[in-house]
């Protein structure tokens, strides 16, 4: 018996307990606490963030969770020109819920990394915008499984993948799915590390 979790396409009923999931998980992320560096308020606050983040993405169609609801992949579709869609209709209200100071931290650190991803990326490609699994669950397989099909289909179709992240020991777990650096530095105004990494289409995989 196979010990892989099942992956499912996210329902719309699950996004919100999704986005206390990701909170939990982001929560000690170094831009979350960059963001609102005060612990207290931070998971109900990113809750509707990443709650936004992914129902702002729901429609395109490429978000994976579990069976159990234990996790999520959010990815955005190969798109000539554009490296991510514009910020979605939830959260242009990111200031209402942050505060102003910590929504310029959020949405400044963010403009920097698509300049990033522009800089980097100029050829149709998947874009893996969130992948959290929940702290409960987490090494146990869930993250790589729910970001294989999305891998599978890009070697399918001959397309790279590209992700970013600010957590030096995700980077080894990208590699072994095949991502390479592309490019690693800091957020110039929050000074926290982050890694750009590319995944060119792998035949045999």
């Amino acid at each position: 018996m196979s010990n892989t979790p099942e992956i499912i396409h996210l329902k719309e009923e699950q996004i919100p307990a999704i986005g206390k999931i990701l909170s939990q998980s982001f929560f000690n992320d170094p831009i979350d606490v960059y963001t609102l560096p005060d612990p207290e308020p931070r998971l109900n606050l990113f809750a509707w963030v990443f709650e936004a983040l992914v129902r702002d993405s729901f429609p395109l169609g490429h978000t994976y969770t579990t069976i159990g609801g234990d996790g999520v992949a959010v990815w955005l579709p190969p798109q000539t020109g554009e490296a991510q869609p514009e910020m979605g209709h939830e959260l242009e209200q990111i200031e209402e819920h942050l505060g102003r100071e910590a929504a310029l931290r959020f949405t400044d650190t963010f403009a920097y990394l698509e300049d990033v991803h522009h800089q980097y990326m100029h050829d149709p490609h998947w874009y893996l915008q969130l992948l959290g699994v929940a702290s409960y669950r987490q090494s146990q397989g869930i993250g790589g499984a729910l970001i294989a099909p999305i891998l599978a289909q890009a070697d399918r179709e001959g397309t790279p993948c590209y992700l970013e992240t600010f957590v030096a020991s995700n980077v080894p777990f990208y590699e072994r799915r095949g991502f390479k650096i592309l490019t690693s530095g800091e957020e110039p105004k929050s000074k926290v590390p982050y890694w750009a990494m590319r995944r060119d289409p792998q035949a045999g995989r």
